[in-house]
């Protein structure tokens, strides 16, 4: 699912750059920007550059809502997602303001698009009902801190949370029937009423 979400975030902020700037070439990519020796990917360069800096679980998931059955289900619970990500401009010190113009439409866009729904992004996959992007400000410090833990040098860049990545695999491990003799009244299922 996260690389579900990564990718469709990139490609709509993809389409809607390469619409603005009436380019053929992919203006963003999902990628590191470097590999294991420090070299920077081909993926990157020239580019603005996704990828991934933290997951960690949503401290206040939204509740299901519960339904009416003869037999009650007893399934793990989803895991509510917060991904971190990085959006970086890669671009070479020749083309630096591109990518500085690039980061200023993408900010644009997702101030227009904080919110992406089956309603507004037909294309989402299956599974993923909502996701919301905000910014997450780091101080100064933290963005150092960061930098040096991904073995880099700083380049221009804003780190982004999306709220809403949810990983269930739907796993039932135990059917309870509620009705468990004749003529007895079916008891309602936990939480509803």
């Amino acid at each position: 699912m996260i690389d579900l979400a990564l990718g469709l975030v990139a490609d709509r902020l993809n389409a809607h750059l390469v619409s603005r700037y009436g380019v053929s070439d992919a203006l963003v990519s999902v990628s590191p920007l470097s590999d294991g020796e420090g070299k920077p990917t081909a993926d990157a360069r020239n580019r603005l550059v996704m990828f991934l800096t933290n997951i960690a679980q949503d401290a206040t998931p939204r509740a299901a809502a519960g339904t009416r059955s003869s037999v009650q289900m007893t399934q793990a619970r989803a895991i509510h997602l917060d991904i971190y990500f990085m959006l970086a401009s890669a671009y070479d010190a020749e083309t630096y303001s591109e990518g500085l113009k690039l980061i200023s439409s993408a900010l644009a866009f997702f101030q227009a698009n904080p919110v992406m729904t089956p309603r507004n992004t037909p294309d989402m996959p299956a599974g993923l009902n909502q996701l919301s992007l905000e910014i997450s400000n780091l101080k100064v410090e933290e963005m150092g801190q960061m930098w040096g833990n991904l073995g880099g040098r700083y380049v221009p860049s804003v780190m982004f949370k999306m709220r809403s990545v949810m990983i269930d695999a739907g796993a039932v491990s135990d059917v309870v029937p509620l009705i468990t003799q004749p003529g007895q009244a079916a008891r309602p299922a936990e939480g509803v009423s």
